[in-house]
């Protein structure tokens, strides 16, 4: 029994489960033109890509547009340039129409995922860094003693270290 390597993610049950979800669909005929226009197989339509453009078509009549769509954004790939397909098709159908996505999440009765930021902060994150350390107004204080590695901090200087093996209150041997 082997890894699943490239090409071995689905087995030939759950293809043709993904294929029979497709077989009483309106869009069925602008999957397959789709599938053979680019690298994307009517399999890489899962689930949740299904429900979406279910969706699409009973609010609309848009499934056909949202496959365009697809269809657009993956002419000039390559099967190898995405490892997840099923979760990309998802992604990009999701672009399509983002309040079409959000009633349908709302409709379902769960929330809506916010998308990811980017790294840079935005001028929210910025405006609530305002008066923390790097970005507060700091000073040093100029009347502040020294640094001396090895001296005493504070006000009294402390005993000279006793050196290991000697007790306290003896003199060391000479």
């Amino acid at each position: 029994m082997g890894g699943r390597g490239k090409g071995e993610g689905k087995s030939d049950a759950s293809k043709q489960e993904a294929a029979s979800l497709l077989t009483d669909k309106g869009y069925k005929d602008a999957v397959d033109e789709m599938a053979k226009a680019t690298v994307v197989k009517p399999t890489d339509l899962d689930e949740k890509s299904i429900k979406y453009l279910d969706f699409l078509e009973a609010n609309g009549g848009r499934s056909i547009e949202g496959i365009q769509h697809l269809q657009k954004s993956l002419e000039s790939l390559t099967r190898d340039h995405v490892q997840h397909w099923p979760a990309y098709v998802y992604k990009i159908l999701k672009s399509f129409d983002q309040k079409a996505y959000e009633a349908m999440k709302l409709s379902e009765g769960k929330r809506v995922r916010p998308p990811r930021t980017a790294k840079d902060p935005s001028a929210a994150d910025k405006e609530k860094n305002v008066g923390k350390f790097p970005v507060s107004n700091f000073s040093f204080n100029a009347a502040a003693p020294a640094f001396v590695p090895g001296a005493a901090w504070g006000s009294a200087p402390a005993a000279a270290p006793v050196p290991v093996g000697v007790e306290v209150g003896e003199s060391p041997p000479r």
